[in-house]
C-alpha cells in the first residue's frame, strides 16, 4: 500500500487533505507513491504521527517519539505537535525537541 492510499484509508479523508498534512511532515512527491514497506524507519515514523493528527485523536500517547528521526525534523514534528489542538502524554530523552513545543501544563513525576 503506498503512503498516500494508507493515509486515505486510515484517516477516511480526502486525498487533498491527507497530502497537505503530509506535506507538514515533509512527505511529499515519490514518497506519498512509495510503498509503506520501502520506507526507512524515519519515514514510517513521519507517517505514523501524520495519520495520528489526521485522524484528529482529543489525547496522544507519544513514547520517543523522535527515534529514527533525522534530528532537522524535529522542528517540523515540534511544530505539528504544537498546533494539535488535544491532550497529550509525551516521553522524550531530547529536551532540545520538547523545548520547541508549545506545552500549556506539565506534570513532575519527581515530585
Amino acid at each position: 500500500e503506498t503512503v498516500l492510499s494508507f493515509l486515505m484509508r486510515y484517516t477516511g479523508k480526502e486525498e487533498w487533505l491527507c497530502g497537505k498534512i503530509a506535506g507538514q511532515f515533509q512527505l511529499k512527491g515519490d514518497i506519498l507513491k512509495a510503498t509503506i514497506g520501502s520506507l526507512s524507519g524515519g519515514y514510517r515514523t513521519r507517517v505514523k504521527l501524520t495519520s495520528m493528527l489526521l485522524a484528529e485523536p482529543n489525547f496522544l500517547i507519544l513514547d520517543e517519539p523522535t527515534n529514527h528521526i533525522n534530528f532537522r525534523h524535529l522542528p517540523v514534528i515540534a511544530k505539528a505537535l504544537t498546533e494539535y489542538q488535544g491532550a497529550m502524554i509525551l516521553v522524550s530523552h531530547v529536551p532540545e525537541f520538547v523545548q520547541q513545543i508549545r506545552i500549556d501544563e506539565t506534570v513532575d513525576l519527581e515530585k
